[in-house]
């Protein structure tokens, strides 16, 4: 039966373990795979994240169910679509503590497909790139310049440098030597400037 094919795949995987409608694809029709991952959802085994998304849990005594972050979500889809995605915007400035404010509305430029995911009362949305934007490699450079691009280059305060730095400090030698140059000038001088130990902010 397929049912007891998704559930006992479901069963044997790990908490944590994200699931996708299509993961089923081989098995049934899609109105039974999801008919299927509805009856495990009701019996407590998953949790829907968003349409045709799913999670097996992990749990807390003290808090229940423990849902994932956007960025996991969004990293969980990349990884299925074989895409690569960078943070930007608010989003980038909020990983890099820039700003308390927790985005609602979360964007990721990326190769893959155009679109847009509601996660309860946030989004997540994948806005298409140029391929070149991924010459930088380096997640935490990739933050740091999708955070000063969203904060602009006349925009940016000492108070923001104070806060970068300490990021800045932590990219090494050989990652700033091979891909810094695919940054936006005013940025590449910002990086340079606040990454020598010795270097003043103000």
């Amino acid at each position: 039966m397929p049912h007891d094919k998704i559930e006992n795949r479901v069963l044997k995987s790990s908490k944590g373990t994200f699931f996708f409608a299509e993961d089923f694809a081989n098995y049934t029709s899609s109105d039974n795979i999801r008919q299927s991952l509805s009856r495990l959802e009701k019996d407590g085994v998953l949790v829907r994240v968003a349409q045709g998304i799913y999670l097996k849990p992990k749990k807390s005594e003290l808090i229940g169910v423990i849902y994932p972050s956007l960025e996991e979500i969004a990293k969980q889809i990349a990884k299925r679509d074989k895409a690569r995605i960078a943070p930007t915007g608010v989003f980038a400035l909020y990983s890099l503590g820039l700003t308390t404010q927790i985005p609602l509305r979360v964007v990721y430029l990326t190769d893959g497909s155009q679109r847009k995911i509601k996660i309860g009362n946030s989004v997540i949305k994948f806005k298409k790139t140029v391929p070149k934007t991924f010459a930088i490699k380096n997640e935490l450079l990739q933050l740091i310049v999708q955070a000063c691009k969203e904060i602009g280059q006349k925009n940016i305060t000492d108070r923001h440098k104070e806060q970068l730095q300490p990021k800045v400090q932590q990219l090494p030698n050989n990652v700033l030597e091979k891909e810094l140059r695919f940054a936006p000038v005013w940025i590449q001088k910002l990086i340079k400037q606040l990454h020598k130990p010795s270097s003043h902010v103000d």
